[in-house]
């Protein structure tokens, strides 16, 4: 119903913003990691999430647009719920809680908090294949798979990980170390993983 709100941030709490759009008051639910550089009475924008259930309507909603489409992949996934999606979702940039999840990073995932053992791997074994799938839809599953041109490679795997939501200066040196360490003939693939695992060694 709402794909994004605009408005005056009029207050906020560890995990609510109030956003004022002509002169309706929005309360959004959010992340602390998301509230932490937005100051009162400053514009701002949400793209959100309208959950509708027999007794509640609740607005979720991120500044960033990869946050929202992480938080709604996690609803996806069973037992997890908005309140353990909104806890997953503070704990690291999307790119980081997409990369952990591809390399199985059973270890960082538990590090956040209300996150068991069991709990990792079912987040694991529901949202790997589709996170895989999203990426091999960006570069073509045979492009994957396929030894290329180192360079090529290079530039093919750096094109997946922005699709992911990562930046181009905090991957650029994990992708050299993994071109270094799998030489010329390394697939898009492999040099993905090796960054992905790289990126997922700690919770932001």
């Amino acid at each position: 119903m709402y794909s994004y709100i605009s408005g005056q941030l009029q207050a906020k709490t560890v995990t609510e913003a109030i956003v004022d759009n002509g002169g309706i008051g929005y309360r959004i639910f959010t992340t602390a990691r998301s509230l932490s550089s937005l100051h009162l009475e400053e514009r701002v924008k949400f793209y959100t999430y309208l959950l509708v259930r027999e007794d509640e309507m609740s607005l979720y909603g991120f500044p960033e647009p990869e946050t929202l489409n992480l938080f709604l992949a996690l609803l996806t996934v069973s037992g997890i719920g908005p309140k353990a999606a909104l806890s997953i979702c503070g704990a690291g940039s999307s790119a980081n809680i997409y990369g952990a999840i591809v390399t199985s990073d059973v270890g960082y995932l538990t590090k956040i908090p209300g996150i068991g053992k069991k709990t990792a791997q079912r987040l694991i074994l529901e949202l790997k294949e589709k996170i895989s799938r999203h990426v091999g839809d960006q570069l073509g599953s045979t492009t994957l798979h396929s030894t290329v041109d180192a360079g090529e490679a290079s530039g093919l795997a750096l094109g997946a990980l922005l699709a992911l939501g990562y930046q181009e200066q905090e991957v650029s040196r994990h992708l050299k170390q993994a071109q270094a360490l799998f030489g010329a003939g390394a697939t898009v693939e492999e040099l993905l993983k090796a960054v992905l695992r790289a990126m997922a060694g700690g919770v932001e």
